[in-house]
């Protein structure tokens, strides 16, 4: 396998050299006073082609068909500049870019988001190329189409809502800070986000920024793995318009997504919205889903000042399929589910942020957010009593969520410096109930969780000519209260509250060798403190476990020391961005692979000692005018010094963490037949990974691979058809899985099983 992905990789490289076209498109892009602006964004309109300027302001597009083309320039705090041309041969486009009359809503996520050319693994996706990969899906689908190093799950085995997660370099979601707006999305005592809760989330991002490793500061839980800032629909730059999206396909899946946007009016207010609702069955029994999503915003735009309101409002009633399958099962017939189909849950999400950008002066300027979550739902569980009754227990809670946080972005008349300050603080109150259906009104359990935190950071960077030096620290002060249910434990039995203080460095350089190519090097550390679920190992403070919570130091915070070293190589027709990074772990809460008591989340331990490193890759190439070829590879060595079960005497070393593979690499090939009409095919290849942690043979998920073929026609730039035909080869295969206990001393290998061949086709209509 590896000497075929190194073939594969060396053609690719090839066709990078190779591709050399003689029409193009070149220039630079200043401001006012003629400094070049840095990674400005150079678009060329209704085509999937874009790039950023580099240190000298220089961009270029070349490999291109004669004809007329339109070029998109925009720039944070400047007014966007639209320019025709018309090619043949070579054209020269110089842009001169003025301060924007109104405060940019693209500066809420400046404190929180990378520059191009920061030291830092990440990528930058606009709304372009999230149409063209969004069909309604999960949000994690969408995310590892666009970045390395993201593997997905679905318990439902398909690709659409209901739970699903994903894994960043082989570490689950509540290791990665989610943002949207710079605002937390995560459930900050879980530390998770579920796409479920809200539905059709794709369809309202503008930008979405995938940081890899330590990264940069934001807001909210640890970027220990990494962390994704989405931004929302711009309102300001867009014009007057409604959409309607019309889904359907396999597994009698239904969407329907219609939005409106009214761009600036006079009175420069500006507001967008979307309603969305999504059906299916799911392809395993029994994981069907309904839900339903609402999506605003609204902005005022001043000379000095924007207020914008962005809020959502999330539904869904999910059919459960928690559990893993075992193999024997799957094979007699792999949409085996064995949850109770009368184990339904109903669960919703908001959120509303309230946010003001002033602009002291040109150099400076000040963003402010006020914002309030919720989350709260139904959550049963069924089974048969000793009497051969059906019993459900339902599992409810309820989340409240209120924060605030304060960004100052200054830089120099020059640009070459620029730094940002910011405070965030939040109280996040958690209810966790627990009652026999249909007895609502007397539950038999209640708790509550309480978490606090105040952070603050600084950034800064400054260019020397080639050389840029970044510098990043974070300072968060946590604090974890439980309340345990004193009538339930029979005493009045009180938890120390839990503290944390977390330092988090973060310094590194990068270097332009040359126009086209750059390379940079970081190091940064950042800490994190253990969830409730990582604390209890249970959804309850009860006898077993009471012990442990008071135990302050029962499970230690984990902290990870990140080096990260890349290359960005940006040519005529192609770019590429390859880096290596080496985590090591220190106390690693890992999974080991067994679940708690009530089934749906997976048994974390400390780890003294641990790392993670590898290679990741990210490429585009136009080969061709009509022929563009893209992707990502990842290849990752992960091990765990030592590890001793709590049920054994014996000691394993050196062993691989669960669910992290080894390679993960995908390719796609995009072909334009005639203009508008894409024809596009793409691959996902995963190496096997363990599922627990002694490493044994027989407990592990095979290696996977799977192709998907599709077509994209745009009518008059209004309508445009989407038809996707997934997992073309109907392979059988697995992203995620467990051990399942035979009860005979001995575990069989459990999985979730993935979609087998299917098809959607997506109708929009502009108007």
């Amino acid at each position: 396998m590896i000497q075929k992905l190194s073939s594969a990789i060396a053609a690719v490289m090839f066709l990078f050299a190779g591709a050399n076209g003689q029409d193009l498109i070149q220039g630079t892009v200043m401001d006012a006073d003629g400094n070049p602006l840095v990674a400005a964004t150079v678009q060329i309109y209704g085509k999937s082609l874009g790039t950023y300027s580099n240190a000298k302001g220089a961009y270029k597009f070349s490999n291109l068909k004669s004809g007329d083309y339109t070029l998109l320039f925009s720039y944070l705090g400047m007014e966007p500049v639209k320019k025709e041309v018309t090619l043949s041969g070579v054209a020269v486009v110089d842009v001169v870019m003025q301060s924007s009359t109104y405060v940019s809503e693209g500066v809420t996520i400046t404190a929180v988001r990378a520059e191009a050319d920061e030291p830092v693994s990440q990528v930058t996706r606009g709304l372009k190329t999230i149409e063209s990969n969004f069909q309604g899906q999960d949000a994690g689908f969408l995310l590892e189409k666009l970045s390395p190093s993201i593997v997905t799950y679905s318990e439902s085995g398909t690709n659409f809502s209901n739970y699903a997660g994903f894994r960043l370099r082989g570490m689950d979601q509540t290791r990665v800070n989610m943002t949207l707006n710079g605002v937390p999305l995560n459930d900050m005592i879980d530390q998770g986000v579920f796409f479920s809760n809200f539905t059709d989330f794709g369809n309202s991002i503008q930008s979405v920024q995938i940081q890899r490793g330590a990264g940069t500061s934001s807001n909210g839980t640890s970027s220990y793995a990494g962390s994704i800032n989405f931004e929302s629909i711009n309102v300001y730059d867009t014009v007057p318009s409604a959409q309607v999206q019309l889904t359907g396909g396999s597994f009698n899946t239904f969407r329907a997504s219609a939005e409106v946007q009214t761009g600036r009016m006079e009175n420069n207010l500006a507001f967008y919205a979307r309603y969305a609702g999504m059906t299916s069955d799911g392809y395993r029994d029994n994981t069907g889903t309904d839900s339903r999503s609402f999506f605003f915003s609204g902005a005022y735009f001043a000379k000095k000042h924007t207020l914008k309101f962005t809020g959502f409002v999330g539904r869904s009633q999910n059919e459960l399929g928690y559990s893993p399958v075992s193999i024997e099962d799957i094979r007699n017939n792999p949409r085996t589910n064995y949850i109770s189909p009368n184990d339904v849950d109903d669960f919703g999400q908001w959120m509303a942020q309230f946010q003001h950008n002033y602009e002291i002066n040109k150099r400076i300027s000040l963003v402010s957010t006020v914002y309030v979550n919720g989350a709260g739902g139904d959550f049963p569980f069924g089974f048969e009593d000793e009497a051969g009754a059906f019993t459900q227990i339902n599992y409810p809670l309820y989340n409240q969520h209120i924060g605030a946080m304060s960004q100052l972005n200054v830089r120099s008349d020059d640009n070459k410096t620029r730094m940002n300050f910011g405070l965030h603080g939040y109280t996040f109150g958690r209810e966790n109930i627990e009652q026999i259906i249909p007895d609502y009104d007397n539950p038999y359990y209640e708790d509550e969780s309480r978490k606090n935190e105040f952070a603050a950071f600084a950034k800064a960077r400054h260019s020397f000519g080639s050389l840029t030096v970044f510098g990043d620290v974070q300072i968060r002060a946590v604090q974890l209260a439980l309340t345990p249910d004193s009538e339930f434990l029979g005493s009045d039995t009180a938890i120390p509250d839990r503290e944390w203080l977390f330092v988090n460095p973060r310094a590194g350089v990068t270097y332009a060798f040359t126009d086209r190519i750059s390379g940079y090097a970081s190091i940064g550390r950042t800490g994190r403190e253990p969830t409730r679920f990582d604390i209890l190992g249970s959804t309850q403070i009860n006898a077993g476990n009471i012990g442990i919570a008071q135990n302050e130091n029962s499970v230690k915070p984990e902290y990870v020391n990140d080096l990260e070293v890349g290359a960005k190589l940006q040519g005529q027709s192609f770019a590429v961005n390859a880096n290596f990074f080496f985590m090591q772990f220190e106390n690693e809460i890992a999974p080991i692979g067994a679940f708690i008591p009530e089934g749906f989340v997976q048994v974390y331990e400390n780890q003294e000692s641990s790392y993670r490193t590898g290679i990741e890759l990210d490429y585009s190439c136009r080969i061709l005018p009509i022929l563009r070829l893209f992707g990502n590879a990842t290849y990752m060595q992960s091990r765990i010094s030592e590890y001793i079960p709590t049920d054994s005497d014996e000691t394993f070393t050196d062993i691989t963490p669960i669910l992290s593979p080894e390679w993960n690499v995908r390719a796609s090939l995009e072909v334009e037949v005639i203009e508008d009409l894409f024809v596009y095919f793409s691959a996902r290849y995963l190496s096997e990974s363990y599922l627990e942690l002694t490493n044994n043979s027989e407990l592990i998920i095979p290696e996977s691979f799977v192709a998907d073929v599709g077509v994209r026609y745009t009518i008059l730039k209004k309508y445009e058809i989407k038809v996707d035909l997934n997992n073309v080869f109907d392979n059988l295969y697995y992203t995620n899985g467990a051990p399942i206990d035979n009860f005979e001393g001995t575990f069989s290998p459990g999985f979730f099983v993935q979609p087998p061949r299917n098809v959607f086709a997506t109708l929009t209509m502009r108007f």
